[in-house]
């Protein structure tokens, strides 16, 4: 008896932290509406510089799209390289259309990193890509908890819906990218709200 009692809570405990440490995607429906978060003083202030050593800063970032998609990934990780595949696709899809990816290597602050680039190659994702910095660590901390993460801002610097942790796939992120897209399309940037 004292054999199957001790079998049986083994069983349990394993089932129990098998759960527990499985964090689920979630729900499209249960990311916040835009404008979630306006606490982003400073933000457009932040120096970055892109992989390829050209220094700018994130206002001149932000105000080149009407939506922003920050995506934080690293060489190694390989869920990171599926989704650098989906967001490459659908910023072609949306060139033009007032949506820009952004891509954040972590852990990489210099030039030209050659893995970075062979990554980079291989998944397509030729959109903008930037150096890793403390500075962004700061002003994004949620964005560095896991790899992938993606956030989006809006051109007058708003954190649009939550940190997206974990890697997405093209469906999902076309529903994300129009959503946001159709809310915060202005019409004093014509070319940024075409559709189709």
């Amino acid at each position: 008896m004292r054999k199957r009692s001790t079998v049986l809570t083994v069983l349990l405990c394993t089932v129990f932290l098998l759960t527990a440490c499985q964090r689920p995607a979630e729900p499209a429906d249960k990311v916040t509406d835009a404008d979630s978060k306006t606490d982003t003083a400073g933000f457009e202030n932040i120096k970055v510089r892109t992989l390829d050593g050209t220094d700018t800063d994130m206002n001149s970032i932000l105000n080149n799209a009407e939506l922003t998609v920050f995506n934080i990934w690293e060489p190694a990780c390989s869920s990171c390289k599926s989704e650098m595949e989906v967001l490459a696709q659908l910023g072609d899809q949306y060139s033009g259309k007032g949506v820009q990816i952004i891509g954040i290597v972590k852990g990489v602050a210099q030039k030209n990193d050659e893995e970075a680039l062979a990554v980079i190659s291989e998944t397509g994702a030729n959109y903008i890509q930037l150096q890793d910095s403390e500075a962004l660590e700061k002003m994004l901390p949620g964005l560095y908890e896991e790899t992938p993460s993606t956030l989006l801002y809006s051109r007058n610097k708003k954190q649009l819906g939550t940190v997206y942790a974990g890697a997405r796939d093209q469906d999902f992120w076309g529903k994300e990218l129009e959503k946001y897209h159709s809310k915060i399309c202005e019409n004093d940037h014509p070319a940024d709200c075409a559709v189709g």
